[in-house]
This record gives structure tokens, C-alpha cells and sequence, in this order.
């Protein structure tokens, strides 16, 4: 008993000390040191990768000061790799204990040069997960592994430091991504998702995350503190050079059809590419697959700048069509059938750089759209029902092309052109049911509209940069003309039913054809002088200036009365507007932070001449008015060291009325509702305050952010409405632009985001509030609506392995109107949502995708309460000799309830859709791939 009693006091000792030794062990930790080469010098800004060393995936990174020191802090205390990277050395390898100690010091980590005989093996063999050169960091795409034949956006999903929402959007050390470049030139304009939705992971080499700087710095070499957030794809080399294409065929169940197929050839100078595409399942234009694919990595130049000095006041901007041309945009309604074909060139030297294309597209719209709006007077309302039935076909023809030429290091100029031309034919039944408060029936009124056009858009622009010897010193010279033409013929015919106490009484009929032949044209040009005073004040001067002429001719004629013209709604109308701005900008700018304020003389010429016809006589004095504008400006930004940066601003701006709120003749395609110009217009004037903060980590990926913006108009345009009942017309609204010295909008986001599990688990919330008053007229009676929309979003993305990854989302979004016309039909519409998807390898060669998306729809007010489940789901085999063969079988909207669903307020009403748009269905898609994905597959083993 004694011998047992002793060796459970010798084990229950033995229990107690090794807590007591494990208690002092702490949970977190410091590991810091510093990096030299082996001559003791010391190298600033060196990578410094925390990795686990079971699998190497990154825990954290630093960058090493000036004084090439490194510190991570708050560290779970275990076992770790310490891997140091610098430019021309061999990186450095340090294994990390479990520690004692709060504090583990490496001391000094000594680099060793990369001779020029080891120089080829140690660069195939260190490549870097992360590495950080100055503001640029740079990923290793072959470090995050992703399924064969996933997308750009799956991959940055995977990149620490980057996010992805649900919708494609990107950001990048808490900012948003501006702009997407690959191989460093332009990749669709200024929409990074074009590229990232769709575009194969495979041919990624690196990613760069850089702040680019604005046009205008990169014209005077000074930093004026506007920099946007970039993002670079480096391809790798062996697709920097011969073919590669992909062919996809598809076909499903209720008679659904897919093709696609693009073919791209190119070397380091040039590229061709072809597209085609033909489908009836809602892709209304070119995919953004076959669109990435299609432009190729050497367009650029979609954000060329004619206008020059700082914003505010109006400049009449030049407006090219750019890359929308080839995109027929669906918004969610209906159903499609669609076509097309393009073809582009790219050519790219060190001095010269040329791209043209053509293309071809047509989209025919099958729609039904059921709807419901409630209209609010003092102490009355009425409610109408709408349903819409639409047939529309459109199609284009675009051709644009642009040269960039360097004539030497100091002088450069671009030509750019585009053309595009139109034609749209629709034809639309529309009943709409009028009640009055009580539920009576009012009105009945069909509509039937024919209509036709044909657009002519051409477009061209030139632009001359000029740098001096003298850093800061430059000029630029820019030039501008653009041609819009339409021409076209609506043909409306109505038949109004009336009702007295929900019994008919009575038939009206209208028939009525409306010409419409519109012109505008513009000639543009602008010059900029830059001037540095001293190191760090620079001077900028600018002159702006731009003539627009719209021409209209609208007769309006009864096809049941020989062609007779209506004079009350027929119109001939010329307007001119000449707008002249000089001014001039002071700006500091000395390490980070930048300060400008600036003062802007604008002069504003309106000329409106109206009649009958272009050949009768003017129904009254031309319109001949001069509006003398001082425009002031002040930029402020600051960047500090720890990634925190913070700006503020200040704008006024003034905004001509536009043309067809000048046309004093009414312009009515609805009896119902009938819109007036105004010729008395003056131009709009707003003040615009704005400011911003940001702050990354950069050793925990955790980043957050906010903004705001509030506007206030001296000199809103605001659209009036008085609504009566009409003999012979019914319940009509006239809508007609007045100005108001009234009206603010507010608005305010903020984003953050952090990783639970590093490199795994990520998590972001972001959200905003907006905060609108719209002053209004109803019946001559003032109305503010007081609208207040709050937006709150969460999502969680989890990559356990390469093999599967996770997302989770939801979203709700609050918003409440007021009206000051009618407090009791104030109202509250909640929409809300939940999503979660899944990629997962989970076979060999074998794929499954899938997302679910539960929706809510809600206006408490008008018992409205629609919810919508939406699951997709997919599973993709590749086959053959490098995989090239990819078979997909995919089933969508399983549950049979997909809808299209709009809820709207503003003035003095709310009104909501309901439109039946492609529902469940199954397909299964063949597509081969040129070049397959042999070496993916081999290299990451999937099976």
C-alpha cells in the first residue's frame, strides 16, 4: 500500500511539473532579425515568408526596413520556416522551435550572392511564394494550386491579400481594383471581371498588385497622389507565343442550344484572334470567356484622356463607344437568342502600338414583364397594373482601331477611331389597368408600339504629349470629334376603355406615327502646361474647350387622316451648346503627401432655336443665354508608412440641361403619361465633398476602409409631375424639368476584411449607407421623398485544400422612403439573400460545381413577400491524349423558380416587376481545348 501510495504521489508530482513547465510556454510569440548580405551590409525591403513547414503553405509576410530589419508579432507559438528572399541572392531557409520564450531572435540572416554559374539553378529552384519590390507585390501562380481548367478569378480567391465577391468584383489590399493588365498591357478597358470571370488560371505565371499611377503623372513625372489600385497577369512563356483556342458545343433539354469557339495566334509583336458565338440561353453578346480570349493581352489605351485639369464644372465630355460595342448588356428579363462573329489585330513594338477590330453581334428579346405601381397625391392615390408584352431585335456593327506612336522618349501622340452602327426594331403590347383609391376601375388603356431605328456612331480623337528636359516640365495638346445619328419611326396605336363605377362607358382610339431623326455632333480640344516651381510645388494650367450641336426633327402625323401632321406634337429643334474653361492648379507634392487647390473661369453659351418644321418660321425668340461660372478645387491625400492613407476633396460642379429636357413640345409614346421640355432650363449647379480612409496589414492580410460623399445642389434639375384625369385620355401624368434650390445626396461605405486561418479562411464585411432627399413638385404641391437605403454584406471563402473550395455570402439591403406629400404611405422594402458555392475535385479528372442562392423580396406596405431558391449544379470530366476533351453536364435553376424581380421608389411613387426569364434546364457541353492541361494535371497530381 505504501509502494502504490508512493508512486501515485511520484506520478501525480511528474503531472504537476510538466503543467507547470507547459504552462510557461506562451501562446504567442515575436520572431524577429535582420537581413544582410554576407559583407554585413545590410538589405533593406528584403521578403521575409513565415511558412508552415509541414506542406510550406504562408502563414505571414514582411518586408524588412531600411535598416533591413523584420518583426512578426502576436505569433501562435510552433514550429515555423523563416524563408528570406532578395533580388540577386540566394534565399535563406531558418527553421523556427516551439519557444520558451515571448521573444524568439533569429539574429542576423547573412544572403549570399547568386554567381552567374548557379545563377540558372537557383532561379528555377527559389522561386518565391509572395515577393514584395517597393508598392508591387508579386505572386507566384504556380504556389496556389487550383483545379485544371479554373478561372483567373478562382485563382486570386486563393492569393492572401486579395478578395473576390460574389460578383466578380476585386479588391487588393482593402482597395478596389481599377484596372487589369496582362503581360502589362490593357485588358478590357477599365472592368477587371471581364478578364478574371472566365479567362484559364492555366496560363497565369504571376500576379502583380501594384498602385498605378494617374495619366496625367505619368505624362509630367510628378505624382499628383492619385493612384489607383492595378493588377498585372504575367503570362506564362509558353503562351506568349504560337496558338491556343477552345470549341465549345452544347445542347439541353426545353430546346436550349450553345456554341462558342475562339482562336488566338500570336508572337511578342502581334496577335490575331477570331471569335464566333450563336446561343439561346440568355448570354446576350460575348461571354466573358470568349471575350477575354478574343482581345487577347495586347489591347490597351481604353482610357486614353482628352480632357484635361482637374474635375468639376461641365466639359462635355468626348464619349466613345470603347468596349461596350461588342456587349448587348441582359438584365436578368426574358429570354434571348443570340449571334455573333470578331475578329481582332494587335501590333506592339517598343515605339508602335496598333490594334484594330471588327465585330458582329445581334440579340433578339422575348419578354413578358408583369408589374404594379402605386402613385401618391395629397390625402388620394391611384394604383396601376401593368403588363408588358416585347419583341426586340437588335444587332451591330463595330469596327475601332488605335495607334500609339513614340516618335522619341520626349514626344508621343495616339490616333484612335470607332464606328458602329445600329439597328433595333421592336414591337410591344402594353396594358395598363388604372384604379382609383377605392379600387375602382378607372381606365383600361392598350398600347401598341412599332418602333424602328438605325444609329450612326463615329468617333475620333487625337492626342500630342510633350516632355521637357526639366522634370515636371511637359505639354499635351488633345483633339475630338464625334457623329451621332438615329433615324427612326415609331408607329403607336391605343385604345383607352373607360369605366364609371367599374362599369364600361365609353372608347377612345389614337393612331399615331412619329418621326425622329436626330444629329449630334462635337468638336473637342484641350491643352495642359505643367511647370515645376520648386521640388515640391508644381503649377498646372489648362484650357478646355468643346462645341455641340443637336439637331431634332420629330413630325408627328395620324396615318388614319392621310398622313396629316399633328402640330401640338410636332418639333424641329436645334440646339448649340459652346463651353470654354481655363485654370490653373497649385499642387504640393513631397513624400506621400499631395495638396492641391485650384480655380477654373468657365464660360457656358446655350442656343435653342424651335418650329414646326426646319423650313417653317421659329415659334418664338431663340433661346441665346451665357452662364459665367468661377470653379474652385481642393485635393488633398496623404499616404502614411504603416499602409494607412486618408483624402479629402472638394468640387463644384456645373451640368447643361440636357437635350431633350429643352424641347418645349410634349413627347408622347403613352397617353398616360406625356413629358414636357422646359426651353427656361438652367444648368444644374452642386458642391461635392468627399473623403476617404484606408488601412492594410500587411502582416495579417487584414485590411479596412471607409468613404464618404455628400452632395448639395444650388440648381437641381427635379422633375415635376401633376396627374389628373383627362377626358377622353383618363388618369395622365405630365412630367416637365424645373429647377430647385434644393436637394442632397449622402453617401457612406465602409470594407473590411481579415483572415481567420491564414492562407484558408478569409473573411470580409462590408456595407454603406445611402442617404438621398429629392425635392419635387406633385400638383404644384412641394414633396420631398426622404430615402434612406442601408446595405450590410458578409462572406466567408474557405480553401481547405487545392482541391475544394468554399464560399459563403449573404446580403440584406433596408431601404425606407418617405414622402413628405403623403406621410402615410411611407414604406420599408427589405430585399435579403443568402448564397454558398462549391468547387470541388473530387474524382479523377472529375469536377463538381455548384452554388445555391436563396433570395427575399419584401414591401411590408403592399403585402409583397417573394422568396426565390435558386441551385445550379455541374460535374465536368476532361478526356484524351492531354486532356483536351472537356465533357460538362449541368443542370440549372433544379427548383424551377428562377424570376427577375425589381422593386423601385422615388418622388412621389413605388412600383415593382415581375418578369419570367430562363428557368430549369438541363445541357451538357463538349469542348476542346488546343492546348489541354496536361502539365497542370501532372504537376499538382489531381488523382
Amino acid at each position: 500500500m505504501n509502494q502504490t501510495t508512493r508512486l501515485l504521489g511520484f506520478l501525480i508530482l511528474c503531472f504537476f511539473y510538466a503543467s507547470s513547465a507547459f504552462a510557461q510556454m506562451p501562446e504567442r510569440v515575436s520572431i524577429k532579425g535582420i537581413v544582410t548580405d554576407t559583407s554585413r551590409e545590410t538589405l533593406p525591403f528584403a521578403t521575409v515568408l513565415l511558412l508552415h513547414p509541414k506542406d510550406s503553405s504562408l502563414v505571414q509576410f514582411k518586408q524588412s526596413d531600411d535598416k533591413g530589419a523584420f518583426e512578426f508579432t502576436k505569433i501562435k507559438n510552433a514550429a515555423y520556416i523563416l524563408k528570406v528572399f532578395y533580388t540577386g541572392y540566394i534565399p535563406s531557409f531558418q527553421p523556427i522551435s516551439l519557444s520558451e520564450n515571448a521573444e524568439i531572435n533569429v539574429g542576423t540572416l547573412r544572403l549570399k550572392i547568386i554567381a552567374k554559374e548557379l545563377m540558372e539553378v537557383v532561379v528555377k529552384t527559389a522561386k518565391s511564394t509572395l515577393t514584395m519590390r517597393g508598392d508591387t507585390m508579386e505572386y507566384n501562380a504556380a504556389a496556389f494550386k487550383v483545379p485544371p481548367g479554373s478561372t483567373v478569378e478562382d485563382l486570386l480567391r486563393r492569393l492572401p491579400g486579395i478578395e473576390v465577391d460574389a460578383d466578380g468584383n476585386l479588391k487588393a489590399q482593402g482597395k478596389d481594383v481599377k484596372k487589369l493588365y496582362v503581360d502589362g498591357k490593357t485588358f478590357f478597358g477599365s472592368d477587371p471581371k471581364a478578364a478574371t470571370k472566365n479567362l484559364d488560371a492555366n496560363v497565369i505565371s504571376k500576379v502583380q498588385v501594384f498602385n498605378e499611377k494617374s495619366e496625367q503623372s505619368k505624362l509630367t513625372g510628378v505624382d499628383d497622389g492619385k493612384k489607383e489600385k492595378a493588377m498585372n497577369l504575367e503570362l506564362k512563356e509558353e503562351f506568349k507565343k504560337g496558338s491556343f483556342g477552345k470549341i465549345t458545343a452544347a445542347a439541353g433539354t426545353e430546346e436550349r442550344l450553345a456554341s462558342r469557339g475562339n482562336y488566338n495566334k500570336f508572337n511578342k509583336k502581334e496577335q490575331f484572334s477570331i471569335i464566333g458565338f450563336g446561343n439561346n440561353i440568355n448570354e446576350t453578346g460575348v461571354n466573358w470567356e470568349d471575350y477575354s480570349e478574343f482581345k487577347g493581352q495586347n489591347t490597351w489605351g481604353n482610357q486614353d484622356q482628352a480632357d484635361f485639369g482637374f474635375r468639376g464644372g461641365t466639359s462635355g465630355r468626348f464619349y466613345s463607344m470603347g468596349n461596350n460595342a461588342y456587349m448587348n448588356n441582359f438584365d436578368g428579363r426574358g429570354f434571348t437568342k443570340n449571334a455573333g462573329i470578331g475578329t481582332n489585330y494587335n501590333f506592339d513594338n517598343k515605339k508602335r502600338k496598333f490594334n484594330a477590330n471588327y465585330f458582329y453581334n445581334q440579340t433578339a428579346l422575348d419578354l413578358k414583364q408583369f408589374g404594379e405601381k402605386q402613385s401618391f397625391l395629397r390625402g388620394s392615390s391611384f394604383r396601376n397594373t401593368d403588363t408588358l408584352i416585347e419583341k426586340e431585335f437588335r444587332q451591330n456593327h463595330s469596327f475601332a482601331t488605335r495607334l500609339e506612336q513614340e516618335i522619341d522618349s520626349m514626344n508621343l501622340f495616339v490616333i484612335k477611331a470607332d464606328i458602329r452602327l445600329t439597328n433595333n426594331e421592336s414591337v410591344s403590347n402594353q396594358r395598363q389597368l388604372y384604379r382609383n383609391g377605392n379600387e375602382e376601375k378607372n381606365n383600361d388603356l392598350n398600347i401598341k408600339l412599332d418602333n424602328a431605328n438605325k444609329t450612326n456612331v463615329i468617333n475620333g480623337l487625337g492626342i500630342f504629349r510633350h516632355k521637357f528636359k526639366k522634370k515636371g516640365r511637359s505639354v499635351a495638346l488633345s483633339a475630338a470629334y464625334s457623329n451621332n445619328a438615329t433615324i427612326g419611326t415609331d408607329n403607336i396605336a391605343s385604345i383607352n376603355d373607360f369605366f364609371k363605377a367599374n362599369t364600361f362607358s365609353d372608347q377612345i382610339r389614337i393612331l399615331n406615327r412619329n418621326g425622329n431623326d436626330t444629329k449630334s455632333q462635337q468638336y473637342k480640344s484641350s491643352f495642359l502646361f505643367t511647370e515645376a516651381l520648386t521640388k515640391k510645388f508644381f503649377l498646372e494650367s489648362f484650357y478646355n474647350f468643346a462645341f455641340t450641336n443637336n439637331n431634332v426633327s420629330r413630325p408627328v402625323t395620324n396615318p388614319a387622316d392621310n398622313e396629316k401632321r399633328i402640330d401640338t406634337l410636332s418639333i424641329y429643334y436645334n440646339n448649340d451648346i459652346i463651353y470654354n474653361r481655363l485654370g490653373t492648379t497649385i499642387r504640393y507634392a513631397h513624400e506621400g503627401v499631395n495638396i492641391s487647390t485650384g480655380l477654373a473661369a468657365q464660360n457656358l453659351h446655350l442656343y435653342g432655336l424651335y418650329a414646326r418644321s426646319k423650313t417653317e418660321n421659329a415659334l418664338s425668340q431663340p433661346i441665346d443665354r451665357n452662364f459665367f461660372n468661377v470653379i474652385p478645387y481642393v485635393d488633398f491625400s496623404m499616404e502614411f508608412e504603416n499602409n494607412t492613407s486618408t483624402s479629402f476633396g472638394y468640387s463644384y460642379s456645373v451640368q447643361e440641361p440636357r437635350i431633350e429636357d429643352l424641347q418645349p413640345v410634349p413627347n408622347v409614346n403613352n397617353p398616360a403619361y406625356r413629358m414636357e421640355g422646359n426651353p427656361n432650363l438652367t444648368p444644374e449647379r452642386s458642391h461635392n465633398l468627399s473623403a476617404s480612409f484606408n488601412y492594410w496589414n500587411s502582416a495579417s492580410n487584414a485590411h479596412a476602409g471607409i468613404d464618404g460623399e455628400y452632395t448639395r445642389y444650388d440648381n437641381n434639375i427635379v422633375y415635376s409631375q401633376n396627374i389628373e384625369n383627362i377626358d377622353k385620355i383618363g388618369l395622365r401624368t405630365v412630367t416637365k424639368p424645373i429647377n430647385v434650390n434644393a436637394g442632397t445626396q449622402t453617401g457612406l461605405n465602409f470594407w473590411s476584411g481579415f483572415p481567420i486561418v491564414p492562407s484558408k479562411l478569409m473573411m470580409n464585411i462590408n456595407g454603406g449607407l445611402d442617404w438621398n432627399l429629392e425635392p419635387a413638385f406633385v400638383n404644384d404641391i412641394a414633396n420631398e421623398t426622404n430615402s434612406r437605403n442601408l446595405r450590410l454584406n458578409g462572406g466567408l471563402s474557405f480553401t481547405p485544400n487545392p482541391k475544394l473550395i468554399i464560399g459563403l455570402r449573404g446580403n440584406i439591403s433596408r431601404n425606407t422612403i418617405a414622402y413628405s406629400i403623403s406621410p402615410d404611405q411611407n414604406q420599408l422594402m427589405l430585399n435579403q439573400s443568402a448564397t454558398a458555392s462549391i468547387k470541388w475535385a473530387f474524382f479523377k479528372k472529375t469536377f463538381l460545381e455548384s452554388n445555391f442562392a436563396y433570395s427575399a423580396y419584401q414591401n411590408e406596405r403592399f403585402d409583397f413577400n417573394q422568396k426565390i431558391p435558386i441551385w445550379n449544379a455541374s460535374v465536368r470530366q476532361l478526356f484524351g491524349k492531354n486532356n483536351k476533351v472537356e465533357a460538362r453536364l449541368a443542370v440549372f435553376d433544379i427548383f424551377n423558380k428562377r424570376l427577375s424581380i425589381n422593386q423601385f421608389a422615388s418622388q412621389n411613387f413605388v412600383e415593382r416587376s415581375v418578369s419570367p426569364t430562363l428557368a430549369r434546364y438541363l445541357m451538357l457541353s463538349i469542348s476542346y481545348n488546343l492546348r489541354g492541361y496536361e502539365a497542370k494535371i501532372k504537376k499538382n497530381n489531381w488523382w
